[in-house]
């Protein structure tokens, strides 16, 4: 994350850095000026000096006194310190008549050296040179002097500094930072939802500008914000009413669906027990279940629509339709000729008795039916299938009858030739392409019919369906005892599977035991086999 830094810390040490450079530009130059000025005015003192001294040399030079003159030259290092040593020399001799040294000549500070001859003033006006004097000063007083004439000037630049930074900061605090500062809480203020905030514009120069603009800019959020969230609640409002409708008339439309659906005394008129597994993926569903009484005996057949939801139940209310009159035309003794049946009127109903010759015509729908006629009195259960399989439980063993591989009302194209044109019925005949399965009853038989929403329900730890292994495992384990607890069974193996995915299908199974007449009851348990 960006560390944030403050803007006065960032104007203060530019200005710092400015006023430092600029402070220690000018202390280098008058340091210059100053040691420069302090330089001369120690050669002309040093050159007064030396000519003073040279005129009260002449007589002790003349006369060869160098007591006298070492007595006058060590006087006069003692009242200048800044005099490093003095010699005076005889004019014919390079050994001085008299020396003295003050201090460390040898140090690292600078020399100035001065010789001024000595001359002699005789009473006749004659003037002769009898030696010279030689000066040393050292310039050490000339940088200290320097020093000491700039520190005033130094603590006053810094102090001029501290009150320009301190002032500057309070009027840059007060006419810009705490501005800006403002400006932007009011922008988090507007991040969350506050579009009421505003800033003071009583300013004319760039701030109040500023300020301006913002005012503007949250006027106009403001302005949209509410009619784009009274356009979204109006329409919000108008959705939610459309939504109510339209849940409206599929609720209703599911009341529809569930009164074509068999009753409990219908499901209990011919079934020792029975349990039905319904689970429309949707309110409404593609499948749908039949149970009847017919003149010999009963049906019980199981659908399964294309589509689900809205457009499954209009199917499974065509589908149904057409599937109860041919039972009532036809009766229920040839199952196989039923599916046939269906799989014309269907067609008929939809308009898909020919091929699809356009994209107009590419309306095809149909069902997969599975259809049981159960006749208890001569203990015989008669199955046809198209794509739906018959399981039977027979002492935990479990036997599945498939379906035909035919499915019923599709044009002719969409899942093969149409059933009258199957391989092996000729053209323009009644005979049923679909077949007939006859079965013995036996008691405690336990049959079950369903759609392929169940084994196709994807789940597990990989996401792969139930599967049909699963569904036969669960069936011989329970399928000999009470149909509630296998339903139950069922059900939470199903939930356990499935997780928290989505619903895939429609899921139907239908699951039943027949009540057998005695005379059939003791037929049916010699018999143990079944014929096709």
């Amino acid at each position: 994350m960006r560390r944030r830094s403050s803007l006065l810390a960032r104007v203060a040490g530019a200005i710092l850095l400015t006023t430092a450079s600029i402070g220690a530009a000018v202390m280098l130059l008058s340091e210059q000026i100053v040691e420069g000025q302090r330089h001369q005015d120690l050669l002309h003192r040093a050159e007064l000096v030396a000519a003073t001294q040279a005129d009260a040399l002449s007589g002790p030079v003349w006369e060869l006194d160098n007591r006298s003159a070492e007595r006058m030259i060590e006087a006069l290092t003692v009242r200048d310190p800044a005099i490093r040593s003095i010699a005076v020399f005889e004019s014919d001799r390079e050994e001085p008549l008299a020396r003295t040294s003050s201090g460390d000549i040898g140090d690292g500070a600078g020399r100035i050296t001065v010789e001024r001859p000595i001359v002699l003033h005789g009473r006749e006006g004659r003037v002769q040179t009898v030696g010279h004097l030689r000066i040393v000063y050292s310039t050490a007083e000339v940088r200290q002097a320097t020093l000491n004439a700039l520190l005033p000037v130094a603590g006053l630049l810094l102090l001029s500094l501290l009150g320009a930074m301190a002032a500057l900061g309070l009027t840059l605090n007060r006419m810009v930072l705490r501005p800006l500062r403002r400006l932007t809480q009011l922008a988090s203020a507007m991040a969350r939802g506050d579009y009421g905030a505003r800033m003071d514009a009583g300013r004319s120069d760039e701030i109040g500008v500023l300020a301006d603009g913002f005012n503007r800019m949250a006027a106009t959020v403001q302005d949209h914000t509410s009619t784009l969230e009274s356009r979204v609640r109006e329409r919000t409002e108008a959705l939610a009413a459309t939504n109510r409708a339209i849940m409206d008339s599929i609720n209703y439309a599911q009341l529809i669906q569930s009164a074509i659906l068999p009753s409990a005394d219908a499901l209990s008129a011919g079934l020792t027990e029975h349990f039905v597994l319904w689970r429309p993926r949707d309110v409404v569903s593609g499948d749908f279940y039949v149970c009847r009484e017919v003149a010999d005996g009963f049906v019980v057949a199981v659908a399964d629509c294309t589509g689900h939801g809205v457009p499954g139940a209009f199917m499974t209310m065509t589908a149904s339709a057409m599937l109860n009159n041919a039972l009532d035309q036809m009766g229920a003794d040839d199952p196989a000729a039923v599916l046939a049946a269906v799989d014309r009127k269907v067609r008929a109903a939809l308009h898909q008795e020919g091929k699809a010759r356009s994209g107009m015509d590419c309306f095809d729908n149909g069902l997969d039916l599975g259809l049981c006629h159960i006749r208890p009195a001569d203990g015989r259960l008669v199955f046809a299938g198209a794509r739906v399989p018959l399981l039977m439980v027979t002492g935990g063993e479990v036997t599945e009858l498939r379906g035909d591989r035919l499915s019923l009302g599709y044009r002719p194209t969409a899942s093969g030739p149409a059933p009258e044109d199957a391989p092996g019925t000729a053209p323009g005949t009644s005979e049923s392409p679909f077949t007939n399965h006859s079965i013995a009853l036996r008691p405690g038989q336990t049959f079950l019919i369903g759609t392929d929403g169940l084994v196709d329900q994807n789940g597990g730890e990989h996401g792969r369906s139930f599967g049909r292994s699963r569904l036969r495992q669960l069936l011989s384990q329970g399928g000999d005892g009470p149909l509630d607890r296998l339903k139950s069974d069922l059900e939470s193996s199903l939930d356990r599977f499935q997780g928290n995915r989505e619903q895939r299908d429609d899921i139907t199974l239908f699951g039943f035991r027949v009540r057998l007449t005695d005379a059939a009851a003791v037929s049916g348990a010699g018999s143990s086999r079944y014929a096709a």
